[in-house]
């Protein structure tokens, strides 16, 4: 009840499409249903959950990647919360990055409205965000570790293996190359893309 439109395997395609367009005008995003956009669900954290990994390539990954529109949502509260909001506006990227408090409401349209979900921490016991985000057909981009290296699997599509993508190495360019590789999975048909997040 706290999403746009609900779905499941086969009709998520549209469905998330139609979700993202709601989430994207609730947080101030451009609204552009074909952008690929990364998700942040999880609290501001730098010694646990790695904030600080994402605004040490937020925008050098945001220009690489810009002629294909893509954003980032940031629905969380913490100590690292004023650096995303220092970021858009020192080099003014509204309509492309969104930083919101965290609410269930407009947490759970976020996974709805995702195609990748942020978990890069550095240490996490079990986890949740990159399950549910599993269940929202949200890939998760995670750090390899804990409950986060038990229920993810580096995705090879040309395979049909994995379920999202995988950093060894806890750094910026760990995270960094996460995040490339969900771009480039991102760009592939989207027939087979359908298939792996399905």
């Amino acid at each position: 009840p706290l999403i746009e439109t609900c779905y499941t395997a086969e009709t998520h395609r549209e469905a998330k499409r139609v979700n993202k367009l709601s989430f994207q005008r609730k947080v101030g995003l451009e609204e552009n249903p074909d952008a690929p956009l990364f998700f942040w669900p999880s609290r501001l954290d730098p010694a646990q959950k790695g904030p600080q990994l994402l605004t040490e390539i937020l925008y050098r990954f945001m220009s690489r990647h810009w002629k294909s529109r893509v954003q980032i949502a940031v629905v969380a509260n913490g100590v690292y919360q004023q650096a995303f909001h220092d970021i858009l506006r020192f080099h003014e990227l509204y309509g492309r990055l969104a930083v919101c408090d965290f609410s269930q409401s407009l947490s759970k349209l976020g996974f709805a409205a995702s195609d990748f979900t942020l978990v890069p921490s550095l240490f996490e016991p079990c986890g949740l965000p990159q399950m549910v985000g599993q269940l929202y057909g949200s890939l998760p981009v995670v750090h390899d570790t804990g409950g986060l290296h038990d229920t993810v699997e580096h995705l090879d599509a040309a395979a049909g293996v994995g379920n999202g993508f995988v950093f060894k190495i806890y750094d910026r360019r760990g995270l960094e190359w996460a995040m490339d590789k969900a771009m480039d999975f991102f760009k592939r048909p989207a027939e087979e893309r359908e298939v792996q997040v399905a």
